[in-house]
């Protein structure tokens, strides 16, 4: 299995994170691959470049070839079968709502089919392509020409989210209080940019550093993680964790996962 990771080019950093491919071509056809989707800050966008065996979710039911999915706030699972091979973007937290025109609160912990937003063309252009570079490059042209126009997402709601100024430990008065507007407007401004609230972008940060910490050999003990990241305490740690994933931390050390892209890993063939 290879997993390769692709830096966009640098006008487009301020809403692609990298794009990125993973292809299993040598897999025997019986086995089947499993996915561990855990809550995610940032959208995504999957490519099948196949047409054969596609990705299942929970339900034992197809996803599209092509599809975006927003910000994820809860854990789901997916599913393959045999050899493939996948193309995808990561995004910037806002980055749906400037590129697609759609509000990203539509998105959240959903599946989007690229057809259902009328980006067949695209599709097209994806399957067509030979390769992960030429894919990069239509994605890159389809990103700018969506970008030619005004943006949506508001300048302060960009600057904050990349500057990570509403990390886990910011005192929402002191940004309001430094942007010049109310925690309602706020409230708005991430609503209407991400589909979510001020707080629980916050709780997602946390979380990525979470499983950020967990993932390194040097806190093998999960209590400290908790304690580094200020929970009163480890039962509220645990109670944490388990909404965002559906496992306790210890359980989420054991895990001897393949490969993962974000929040998503392959734990299991």
């Amino acid at each position: 299995m290879n997993i390769i990771f692709y830096q966009p080019p640098t006008h487009l950093k301020k809403f692609v994170r990298y794009y990125w491919s993973c292809d299993l071509l040598d897999h025997q056809s019986e086995k089947i691959i499993y996915f561990d989707n855990y809550a995610d800050r940032y959208p995504r966008l999957v490519f099948q470049v196949d047409d054969g065996y596609g990705l299942k979710n929970s339900e034992d039911k197809y996803v599209p070839k092509a599809y975006v999915c927003g910000i994820e706030t809860s854990p789901s699972s997916m599913s393959i079968q045999a050899a493939f091979s996948h193309f995808g973007v990561s995004f910037n937290s806002f980055a749906l709502t400037e590129i697609f025109k759609t509000a990203d609160e539509l998105m959240v912990n959903k599946i989007i089919d690229l057809h259902d937003l009328g980006y067949a063309d695209l599709i097209r252009k994806l399957s067509d392509a030979k390769s992960h570079v030429q894919r990069i490059e239509i994605m890159c042209r389809f990103i700018e020409e969506q970008l030619s126009h005004k943006l949506f997402v508001n300048t302060n709601l960009i600057q904050i989210v990349l500057e990570n100024e509403l990390a886990e430990q910011t005192d929402l008065f002191k940004l309001q209080k430094k942007y010049k507007i109310t925690e309602r407007t706020l409230e708005r401004l991430f609503k209407s940019a991400m589909g979510i609230s001020p707080k629980t972008f916050q709780r997602l940060v946390r979380f990525e550093k979470t499983l950020s910490l967990l993932k390194d050999p040097s806190y093998s003990n999960s209590a400290t993680v908790g304690h580094i990241l200020n929970y009163t305490d480890q039962s509220h740690f645990i109670k944490d964790f388990k909404t965002f994933t559906n496992i306790t931390p210890v359980q989420f050390q054991k895990n001897n996962f393949m490969l993962s892209e974000s929040s998503a890993f392959i734990t299991k063939i």
